[in-house]
């Protein structure tokens, strides 16, 4: 693990890569991938420059991001890097596909998937780490696209990228090349051992409801009423004050879809209203689901984050835990504000200090749902925390 605050990119890539390189010690054995995560200010083809020029052909993946988070703390600015070295008996490829926004979701979805499986021949599959621009409207698609290719119980796990909400766009980091409007993702399969834990720790609040109209993520019905009428008569304002303080009220007090055997509601935040009433939410609400508003205290935030950290150890098993990978929404974050490192701490203290730990806030995380009926497909979600410990076979 790297990790470099230096504003200038060549500097700060040069700082994080020394620092992991130093930490592998005398590892005989060459180093397997490069994880990267760099804040909006650091997303530069430069970047990607340095690294190749000091690993040589070392498969990279990773993204930008609003925040950072590493072993040393939270940080809006920064450079991170993981350097793993997999082993002989572990597989892997890495890919991507481009210009999504011009292209049929769910093909572009099955499109990635069908790159990745590439190699894979009579190799036994794992898990797939996905990275993609925005997820709003497309984003179940896009995962159906992958579940045609890969299976529809194959494990995903993954993270939309974020803006810094001034319009600034968001990359990921294939290799050599820094790429827009885009999904990429690994596939890693053979010896490979990993847990996963998510949780948000949003708690229903208020009467069940039921969605009599909807169309892909935007809600027009709520109880046969305009959508709307859910917020007006719970915060007693109307359509002009409540679109005011959307952004407040929809991290807030999202929407909380009931699944049948699922521990926790299915959150979807609201990003705009339509004149009409309808509610644009992120991720789709099919008809007729059941939801209630959701509600959220500290306690039950940080209880959430160490229920995930334990999931994913106790599905690891009795492996020793090499590192752990955290992608946690930007707006469940916000909450936390000045305790984002008591959170951090908190998943320190459950996997290690010297576990090395790399993670980004996201715009949405994907992730397998864990009820029976729901056979591990994954799904698009909103304010979760997702904790993915690879252990040692």
């Amino acid at each position: 693990m790297g990790f470099s605050q230096h504003k200038d990119p060549v500097l700060a890539a040069n700082e994080a890569i020394t620092q992991a390189t130093i930490a592998l010690g005398d590892d005989p054995e060459p180093v397997s991938l490069a994880i990267i995560f760099t804040s909006i200010e650091l997303a530069h083809p430069v970047i990607l420059k340095v690294v190749n020029n000091l690993l040589g052909e070392t498969p990279i993946l990773g993204c930008s991001s609003l925040g950072i988070m590493t072993n040393q703390g939270v940080f809006k600015h920064g450079f991170a890097v993981l350097l793993i070295i997999l082993g002989q008996h572990a597989f892997f490829n890495v890919a991507a596909v481009k210009e999504i926004s011009k292209k049929d979701s769910q093909l572009a979805g099955k499109e990635l998937g069908d790159k990745l499986l590439f190699g894979f021949r009579n190799v036994p599959r794992s898990l797939s780490i996905i990275l993609s621009d925005k997820l709003t409207t497309e984003g179940p698609h896009l995962i159906s696209g992958l579940q045609e290719s890969l299976g529809r119980s194959f494990p995903l796990i993954g993270a939309a990228t974020f803006d810094n909400f001034e319009g600034r766009k968001a990359y990921q980091y294939l290799n050599k090349e820094m790429l827009e409007d885009s999904c990429s993702g690994i596939l890693l399969g053979g010896k490979f051992s990993y847990g996963l834990g998510i949780k948000h720790g949003w708690l229903a609040l208020g009467k069940m409801r039921c969605i009599t109209a909807s169309s892909g993520n935007v809600i027009q019905e709520i109880d046969s009423a305009p959508a709307i009428r859910l917020y007006e008569e719970y915060f007693g304002k109307n359509i002009v004050e409540l679109s005011k303080e959307l952004r407040h009220i929809s991290t807030y007090y999202p929407l909380g879809i009931y699944l049948p055997g699922e521990k926790e509601y299915l959150l979807r935040n609201i990003i705009s209203i339509k004149d009409n009433g309808s509610l644009v939410t992120q991720g789709d609400i099919p008809a007729n689901s059941k939801i209630r508003l959701m509600i959220s205290t500290e306690d039950s935030r940080l209880q959430a984050t160490v229920t995930a950290c334990e999931e994913a150890k106790r599905k690891l098993g009795v492996q020793k835990v090499k590192f752990v990978i955290v992608f946690e929404s930007t707006a469940r974050s916000s909450f936390f504000g000045k305790q984002d490192n008591s959170e951090l701490c908190m998943i320190k203290e459950i996997f290690g200090e010297s576990v090395p730990l790399i993670g980004i806030y996201t715009n949405g995380e994907q992730a397998p749902l864990k009820a029976i009926n729901y056979l591990g497909r994954t799904y698009f979600h909103n304010q979760s925390i997702n904790i993915l410990a690879i252990g040692e076979q």
